[in-house]
């Protein structure tokens, strides 16, 4: 029986040998697990500190955002504006339109009218040369039968001169023998 004792002895000997060997196996596998998680903190606050600066870069894109809307606001505002002004210009454009359309309907009568009164200005034009010439031709005519007339009459008239003439004459020698 002492040999069994000896033998549950050597074992528990050796299964305390073992547990002491795997309690100390086991204590440094928790050192290096708690050196792994001591690591793993120091990722865990890098990530942490990581997060911070993009909670902080959030912020500042929040309130760009903000900045952005107000802006965005604004030029809704003055696109509302501009809408306005454009409109009230398209009436403003529309209404010169038709005011150049009524002035290039104006235009055409005009135009119309002065082709008229042009063509009416070559047939006085034309009439006019037509009266210019047969008032020469009339004038050249009167002149002539005017001339005529006179070389008549200036005959007439030297008969007359002469008879008168003659008629003095004998006046006088009736005069003188008296």
């Amino acid at each position: 029986m002492e040999e069994l004792l000896r033998q549950i002895l050597f074992k528990l000997d050796n299964m305390e040998k073992g547990f002491l060997a795997f309690q100390e196996e086991t204590r440094q596998r928790f050192t290096e697990i708690d050196e792994r998680f001591a690591r793993i903190d120091e990722r865990f606050a890098q990530i942490d500190e990581r997060f911070a600066r993009i909670d902080e870069c959030f912020a500042q894109m929040n309130e760009r955002f903000v900045q952005i809307d107000g802006r965005l606001a604004e030029m809704s505002g003055q696109m509302g504006s501009l809408t306005t002004r454009v409109e009230a210009l398209e009436g403003r454009v529309d209404e010169m339109n038709k005011r150049i359309s009524q002035l290039e309907q104006e235009m055409g009568e005009v135009k119309a009218r002065l082709d008229r009164v042009e063509a009416e200005l070559a047939e006085v034009k034309e009439t006019l040369h037509r009266v210019e010439t047969q008032l020469v031709d009339d004038v050249q005519l009167w002149l002539r039968k005017i001339h005529e007339k006179v070389e008549e009459k200036s005959f007439e008239i030297d008969a007359l001169n002469r008879r008168l003439h003659h008629a003095e004459a004998a006046i006088e020698q009736l005069q003188s023998k008296a």
